[in-house]
Parts: C-alpha cells; sequence; structure tokens
C-alpha cells in the first residue's frame, strides 16, 4: 500500500518545478518565517538587530541581545490550505557567561485520506508534521560585534515516516555607535539527518537546506524609515535550472514548452530580499517586503497578482509587542502571521 506523500510536499512548499531550486533538500520548514516582521520584510532578514523582539535570533543567533534577558515570544501562522506553523522562545542573560535562549518551532501539515496506489480511498486518515528544537547561545567579543549559534535537534514525521536530524546555525552580527546601522552573517542548516525517512528497501539520505546570508539595516537620522537588504544563497549562484520556463498548453497530453535564459541582473535579485519600515513613533511601525525569489519561484506567468510582496504593523505597548504581517505566496495563497512578546 502506497501513500499520498507526494502531496505533503506539494501543497506545503510548491517547490518542484523548473523555474525553482527548491526541493533538493529536507527540512524546508526551516526557510518559512518565524516572526511576523520578517514575514513582512519579506521573509529573510539576517540584518535587523532590535532588543524589544527575541525573535530575531532565529534568523541570525548573533541577535540575540542581554537586553532580552526574560522575554518571551510566540509567534503564528495561518499558513496555505490546513497548513499552521508557529515558533516560541524564551531568552535569560548571565553577564558573566553570555544570553540563553529557547525555542520550539514546529509546522503541521493537516489530516491527510490514506489510498491505494490506483487511488481507491482507505478510509483511513494520517497526518505529518516537523518539529524543531532551538538551543540559543551568544556573546558580545569586541566593542560592537556579537557571535552566536543556534543548536537544532529536528524530529520529522509523515505518516509512519520519521527522521532526525541535527542543524546549526552560526551568525555574527555589528551594531554601530549611532545604532541606526546593523549587519548580520550567518552560515545556516549546518547538520545533517541522523536517521533518514524510511522507503521501500533503504533509507536515503537527504541535505539540509543550507544557505549563507548576508543583511544590514540602515535608518535615517532624520527621517522615520529604515531600509532592510538580506543577501540569500551567497554559495550558490545559480537559484534556477539553466531557464525559466513557460507552458503554453494545448490538450492533455501536449505541452509546448519555451526556455527563456535568465541574464545576470534577475540572476541576482533572486538573491535580495529587501524591506522598508516606515516608523512614525517608537511605539509603532509599518512595514512592506518583496522577495523576488518568491514572485519567480511561485507566480503564474499570465498573472503575477502581488506575488513576493508583503506588508505588517507592529504595535508596541509599555512591555507588549504585537505584530502582524500578510504575505502573497501565490495567485491563490495568503499566509496571515501574528507574533506578540513579553517582558516578563
Amino acid at each position: 500500500m502506497k501513500r499520498n506523500l507526494l502531496l505533503i510536499v506539494l501543497i506545503a512548499f510548491s517547490v518542484q518545478g523548473f523555474s525553482q531550486f527548491g526541493g533538493a533538500s529536507t527540512y524546508d520548514f526551516f526557510n518559512l518565517p518565524t516572526s511576523a516582521r520578517v514575514s513582512a520584510l519579506g521573509g529573510s532578514q539576517a540584518g535587523i538587530i532590535d532588543s524589544s523582539e527575541l525573535s530575531l535570533s532565529y534568523y541570525n543567533p548573533a541577535a540575540l541581545m542581554p537586553k532580552m534577558h526574560n522575554n518571551l515570544s510566540a509567534n503564528y501562522c495561518n499558513y496555505i490550505t490546513d497548513i499552521n506553523f508557529g515558533y516560541v522562545s524564551y531568552a535569560r542573560n548571565y553577564d558573566s557567561i553570555g544570553t540563553f535562549a529557547i525555542g520550539v518551532q514546529y509546522i503541521n501539515y493537516g489530516k491527510f485520506l490514506e489510498s491505494l496506489e490506483n487511488g481507491t480511498l482507505t478510509g483511513n486518515t494520517f497526518t505529518a508534521a516537523d518539529y524543531a528544537l532551538n538551543l540559543i547561545y551568544s556573546r558580545n567579543v569586541w566593542k560592537n560585534i556579537t557571535v552566536g549559534i543556534n543548536l537544532k535537534p529536528i524530529y520529522s514525521v509523515y505518516e509512519s515516516y520519521n527522521s532526525f536530524g541535527i542543524a546549526a546555525d552560526l551568525g555574527v552580527s555589528y551594531i554601530d555607535s549611532t545604532g541606526l546601522f546593523t549587519a548580520g552573517l550567518v552560515f545556516k542548516n549546518i547538520g545533517t539527518q541522523i536517521n533518514a525517512y524510511q522507503y521501500v528497501t533503504k533509507a536515503i539520505h537527504e541535505p539540509l537546506p543550507f544557505d549563507i546570508q548576508f543583511g544590514f539595516s540602515q535608518k535615517l537620522a532624520h527621517a522615520p524609515l529604515r531600509f532592510n537588504v538580506n543577501f540569500n544563497q551567497l554559495h550558490n549562484w545559480h537559484l534556477t535550472d539553466k531557464s525559466t520556463w513557460d507552458y503554453d498548453h494545448k490538450d492533455d497530453d501536449d505541452y509546448t514548452v519555451n526556455g527563456k535564459s535568465d541574464d545576470i541582473l534577475k540572476q541576482a535579485l533572486r538573491h535580495v530580499v529587501l524591506g522598508v519600515e516606515f516608523i512614525p513613533s517608537q511605539n509603532f511601525s509599518i512595514g512592506i517586503g518583496y522577495n523576488y525569489q518568491r514572485k519567480q519561484e511561485l507566480s503564474v506567468s499570465s498573472n503575477t497578482a502581488f506575488v513576493g510582496l508583503s506588508g505588517g504593523f507592529n504595535v508596541k505597548i509599555s512591555k507588549f509587542r504585537l505584530s502582524y504581517s500578510i504575505a502573497k505566496y501565490h495567485l491563490s495563497g495568503l499566509s496571515n502571521m501574528f507574533s506578540v512578546g513579553f517582558k516578563l
């Protein structure tokens, strides 16, 4: 009996396709945002340092600051169809040692109908989910430079198939003396599967979604604006196949494929995530972001429908922080994400 496990991957990430480089690794849920603020700014930002937002330490462990002591952060996303995911973290600082945080990350893919290989339903159902524990440590090593590490044990279960793995993020961050400019470099998801998913005859070990990211953030001294830029996949120039492809549908069995090679500029833009924040006060901000790679992966050529755009807002009231974001992943897919933070 074969299960429709492939459906999980197709619905959850939609990463198999001619114009995409995804689908080559396991535990791809690590690429999903865990902060509404970062989700609003395009989905990845390794260079933002903000001592009031603990969840930023997920993107770069060196963003974990001593002022985050006793902070609690909770994040939840209503993703596509019945998929939902979230991240909860808590931090403690010890002056003579450094700053520690612990976080729990999960994604639940919903309930699936079991069927035979010919499509006949058996009447049974099954579930699928991924989990990761985040053990983060950071320490200031010289003036405005901080280093950090995030150790991530992983457990994944798809029906009767399960896998264990281990990964680590290594990061460094910099804050200038004015606090207006911050930057970060992070090596993400260094690790391996310990136990691979069991297939028919043998277990196949798959690579993790390794990434090298560099980002920076610049706030204007005399205007309520902050610009955020993040560079992804710095170790991998080609984020597509040899061409991006368009399909012209003729009939049920015949497709014509037209290939158009990406020029250097388009290939470079696939590595860049852009975000800008309007900050009229210390307690309120509005952010928008653009992710060109997401647009190229998931939009329909005849109707891009704002795919790749995202936006949201942040509100701070005393020791409480609330963030909301909405992101366009596909012509028919929006995600809504909420984040709350507390100073206990």
